[in-house]
């Protein structure tokens, strides 16, 4: 009767192991610094936004895992402008945008940290400004069979004012996980 017993509970001891095993193996996550491509739902401008702004990206396909569609077509992902750098001489305006969470299409709500990237940048804009004018730098140069000068245009310290960022609804932008993404 002891033996029967023990099988019995051996037998569903190995059973429940199973399910929880094939549960834990179908868990749909992505890992961190993966990519999801995103359009934005109206145009950013760092002219008329400021920081704590929130904006909305669609996903506009769907993002599989092997067999599983991790996050839909259609999905929208919340952000907000974590920092917003006006233009200066010399240097464009810059903003950073973090997400903070997805919404499928069924209405499900996950929390997803991430940033949105620009052209392979975390932080959008932020470049160098071309210079506002130009010297010329003659160079002399002697050798055995002749006397030259080289004139060389170098910049010559002044640089054109900034230009504001702006991304327009049509321009695909990235958001790269900053943790891992699970949906539950």
């Amino acid at each position: 009767m002891k033996n029967i017993a023990y099988i019995l509970l051996i037998t569903i001891f190995s059973i429940l192991l199973s399910f929880h095993t094939k549960a834990y193996a179908q868990t749909e996550y992505l890992l961190k610094d993966m990519f999801i491509p995103v359009y934005p739902t109206k145009v950013l401008s760092s002219s008329v936004q400021e920081e704590g702004d929130a904006f909305y990206f669609i996903v506009p396909n769907d993002l599989w895992l092997e067999e599983y569609k991790i996050i839909p077509k259609n999905s929208i992902i919340k952000a907000k402008i974590t920092m917003l750098k006006m233009p200066l001489t010399g240097i464009n305006a810059a903003m950073v945008i973090k997400t903070d969470d997805i919404t499928l299409p069924t209405g499900e709500k996950y929390p997803l940290k991430g940033t949105i990237t620009y052209k392979g940048n975390r932080q959008i804009g932020g470049d160098l400004t071309p210079p506002a004018s130009y010297n010329k730098a003659l160079h002399p140069r002697k050798g055995q069979y002749y006397n030259a000068v080289l004139a060389q245009y170098v910049p010559s310290g002044e640089y054109e004012f900034g230009q504001h960022v702006t991304i327009k609804t049509d321009e695909m932008l990235y958001v790269v996980l900053d943790e891992d993404f699970m949906r539950f």
